[in-house]
């Protein structure tokens, strides 16, 4: 199963909350971008992993993302499926304010996530597509003001 990310509200406040493989127990949630390891009742135990022998290096950060890479524009507003797929996630909502660069939604095409992200500033005007719709390539997902 897919990463799926959500818009959650507590009271007033929202939270970008990703949910990981809900195949297994425990599955990875990150809140705001803290971590969590959660137990999910009627889940199989993940099985364990075998150790790994050698050292252990981390990669390097990835470059950031080329805004102009995901995203179809037309009129300048409205940002397209560059693909056939379903909508995954959607991380924003009208009147929401973002900056060029950040992720609005993801589309999913044979087993490969394509983020979405807006080419520039500004904020939400409308969104045209809802969680797991299946869109076509040029379908309208969201549209900036």
């Amino acid at each position: 199963m897919a990463v799926t990310s959500l818009r959650v509200r507590v009271g007033d406040t929202w939270y970008t909350v990703t949910v990981g493989d809900l195949t297994r127990s425990p599955v990875e949630v990150t809140v705001d971008g803290e971590t969590f390891q959660v137990e999910i009742e009627g889940l199989a135990p993940a099985r364990p992993q075998p150790p790994r022998r050698g050292r252990t290096e981390h990669a390097p950060p990835p470059p950031p993302p080329d805004p102009s890479a995901s995203t179809v524009l037309v009129s300048g507003n409205i940002l397209r499926s560059p693909m056939p797929g379903r909508v995954m996630s959607i991380l924003v909502r009208p009147g929401d304010a973002v900056a060029a660069g950040d992720e609005v939604c993801v589309v999913e095409a044979m087993k490969m996530e394509q983020s979405i992200q807006s080419p520039r500033d500004g904020v939400i005007k409308a969104v045209h597509v809802q969680p797991l719709e299946t869109v076509n390539a040029d379908d309208p997902l969201i549209e900036l003001e």
